[in-house]
């Protein structure tokens, strides 16, 4: 019998050491932010190789990969399956955050749209016999834009509503294949979403953010969180 500890509470179950076998995740986006500390705790806490798809490079092993585009995301499947076949986790954490009033967008609408929900798709679709045959955690980076809706934030809001729906559906279909799909949605955090060296004041720290999500994962494979929703603590009650 193994023992399973989430802050103050002590879950004793048979299955719990089927959480610890976390030895490997990929994840979109580890080479800042909150996939790089996601991958950097999941490394240190549970030893896992950390594969990180991403333009940029990252202390982890490294696909390189443009997500916006199609054919290089085809390219990394192929890797995967012949480098990672034996992945334990997906976490689809890559995102670009863009905004502008509605009349004034300037930026690549369907650049958008690839990066944010377009080769997550693509990723899951192309590698879904893995996944199923690993028994994978897939943990899906939304946002509170996912349900909330903000002034300028058009565009991006509408990639993580198509977010959701994607989330949703995949816990429908795999639903039978014990494949646990959890929906990761935070607030403001951190990051370089804005553009480099922007970040809102009072934004949530991505080393709390990995933490928790750390805590889910590590949970007995006969409890999923579906969805779980982070907003962080303002007096403006409209600043996500």
């Amino acid at each position: 019998m193994s023992i399973f500890s989430l802050g103050d509470i002590v879950i004793f179950n048979k299955e719990c050491l089927l959480t610890y076998l976390m030895k490997k995740a990929l994840i979109t986006g580890a080479s800042s932010g909150l996939g790089l500390e996601i991958g950097k705790l999941l490394h240190k806490e549970e030893k896992a190789t950390i594969v990180n798809l991403s333009r940029n490079k990252s202390p982890f092993e490294n696909i390189a990969v443009d997500l916006a585009n199609d054919k290089q995301v085809l390219q990394a499947i192929a890797l995967i399956k012949k480098n990672h076949p034996s992945f334990d986790i997906l976490i689809l954490n890559a995102g670009i955050m863009p905004v502008a009033p509605l009349g004034d967008i300037a930026f690549d609408i369907d650049h958008l749209f690839h990066v944010n929900i377009t080769a997550s798709i693509k990723l899951v679709n192309g590698l879904l016999p893995l996944i199923k045959k690993n028994h994978c955690d897939i943990v899906v980076i939304g946002s509170t834009s996912s349900f909330k809706h903000f002034i300028d934030h058009g565009a991006y809001t509408a990639t993580k509503h198509a977010v959701l729906g994607f989330v949703k559906v995949l816990q429908t279909e795999l639903k039978q294949d014990d494949v646990r799909v959890i929906g990761f949605h935070p607030g403001g955090f951190q990051s370089n979403l804005r553009g480099p060296g922007v970040i809102k004041e009072g934004a949530m720290d991505p080393k709390d953010l990995a933490g928790l999500l750390l805590s889910l994962l590590r949970l007995p494979r006969n409890m999923e969180v579906s969805e779980i929703i982070i907003s962080r603590r303002s007096k403006n009650s409209t600043t996500f």
